[in-house]
């Protein structure tokens, strides 16, 4: 049996641009090599990552869907990349093969009842597109072990009633140095564009006057300089893109993440990748989210762009023991965890095993 990861359309891995779906393709190949599997990733061209076994090809990215109209029709031009993966597969995967999809795209989805062996979809986003929460509606209807979802709320997102399968990503804590004595104020972590929500960071540093650091790969650097000119007093500096465990030593020195998406994260890795290192959590109360952040115990939930109420959780972040974060990080989100709930998962595919949704993965 071999087992094909099919990576994010929208970025090479690699790029940062792909958000967390890049860090769980990776992750997921690792522990599924470790578990005996024969894996092989297959992603865009240009894509750079220390797995097994890459094969890239060419062809067009695809739109991400959080900056795409709801009932935007799906994209089906011949040249992209999803066009020449999933035709790759057709032609070389074998019936006891499986097929991992972490693209959030509906070919994949659609093309799941045509091809030689089972494909499951590990949804990475919420409902942003009309055409794509309908296929994964009809696929949950009829045939449910090819979705595996980040988080409840998630899942809740598409109308989902029955059981869902959840597999949220894991870390490999030992990139992640435990600090348990911060030295600098706030941090903000992810990629510098609009949906994120980086303006209420700006916005939370300049009322509040407390530092804020920013950490990510810059996306979009026309929206970093509007807000360096909206906001000219803002005490806010860039950290650059980071890669691990540079990342951890960073973030681990902060004594909260602000989390401030403008869109409803399906889980929002940053979060525990925070954690990990003891740091808490600051986040709007929307999304994934509220799987791990948990009011005095990790960090504050607050309402969407509801700056007064990021400022009054800030002032209250020393309640927070930090030996809890990365407890609840121990416990819940490690890659052994993530493998494990994979390889479940792997098993009620191919056996085409519908009642079972892993919960005691």
């Amino acid at each position: 049996m071999r087992v094909y990861l099919l990576s994010t359309a929208v970025a090479p891995l690699g790029s940062g641009l792909g958000g967390g779906v890049e860090h769980m393709v990776i992750t997921a190949a690792r522990q599924l090599h470790a578990l005996g599997y024969l894996t092989q990733v297959i992603a865009p061209a240009g894509s750079v990552a220390n797995v097994p076994e890459l094969l890239t090809l060419p062809g067009r990215l695809a739109p991400t869907a959080v900056i795409s109209a709801y009932d935007a029709p799906p994209p089906l031009e011949a040249d992209t990349f999803l066009v020449a993966a999933l035709r790759w597969l057709a032609e070389r995967a074998r019936p006891e093969d499986a097929i991992l999809n972490f693209s959030y795209d509906w070919l994949p989805l659609f093309a799941s009842d045509f091809l030689p062996c089972p494909l499951g979809s590990l949804v990475s986003m919420g409902d942003l597109n009309r055409s794509l929460s309908s296929e994964i509606r009809r696929i949950a209807a009829h045939h449910p072990q090819r979705l595996a979802f980040l988080s409840a709320t998630q899942a809740a997102s598409f109308g989902l009633t029955g059981p869902v399968r959840l597999i949220p990503p894991g870390l490999d804590l030992e990139q992640y140095r435990y600090n348990a004595h911060p030295r600098r104020s706030f941090c903000w972590l992810g990629r510098i564009a609009p949906e994120k929500g980086l303006e209420d960071a700006f916005a939370f540093a300049t009322q509040s006057g407390l530092a804020v650091t920013v950490f990510g790969v810059m996306q979009n650097s026309a929206y970093w300089d509007e807000l360096e000119q909206r906001y000219p007093v803002a005490p806010i500096e860039y950290g650059g893109f980071l890669h691990l465990p540079a990342l951890a030593e960073a973030v681990g020195e902060f004594c909260a993440l602000l989390m401030t998406p403008k869109w409803v994260e399906a889980f929002g890795i940053a979060g525990i990748e925070a954690l990990a290192c003891g740091t808490p959590v600051i986040a709007y109360r929307c999304g994934g989210v509220s799987d791990y952040v948990h009011d005095g115990g990790t960090g504050w939930l607050v309402e969407p762009d509801d700056l007064a109420g990021l400022i009054a959780a800030a002032e209250q972040i020393g309640q927070i023991r930090r030996a809890n974060c990365r407890a609840l990080v121990e416990k819940h989100y490690t890659v052994a965890r993530y493998g494990a709930a994979l390889a479940n998962w792997l098993r009620a595919l191919v056996a085409g095993i519908t009642n079972s949704t892993g919960a005691s993965a």
